[in-house]
């Protein structure tokens, strides 16, 4: 132990001198203490300390498949995105069934006229 420079060695050697004898250790302590462990009464595993946990377990997983499930639902879209939508598809059948289709470039490639 390091010496702190405000030890008072008069007070060391009073405390050395008038120190009281530590008793001996009884021979039979470690088997009075194993006795006493064993005599301890056990409480029963209760039921309901299992059920404290898995309660909020079974809560928990309820609750992240709900904002699972709401996470992968697609928003409704408003009526402008749907006018939007609405006119872009008109727009492209149009143009899959109109005359321009028959009139490309491909079609005249591959025309069989042999005259």
């Amino acid at each position: 132990m390091t010496k702190l420079p405000n030890d008072d060695p008069d007070l060391i050697n009073f405390l050395r001198q008038h120190r009281q004898e530590v008793p001996p250790a009884s021979p039979d302590l470690e088997q009075q203490i194993l006795q006493q462990v064993k005599a301890w009464p056990l409480s029963p595993l209760r039921h309901y300390s299992r059920l404290r946990l898995v309660l909020p377990a079974l809560a928990a997983g309820l609750v992240a498949a709900i904002v699972g499930y709401r996470a992968f639902i697609p928003a409704q879209p408003s009526p402008a995105e749907l006018a939007t939508l609405e006119a872009f598809i008109e727009s492209n059948w149009q143009g899959t069934v109109s005359n321009q289709h028959l009139e490309s470039d491909v079609w005249h490639s591959t025309d069989l006229d042999t005259e």
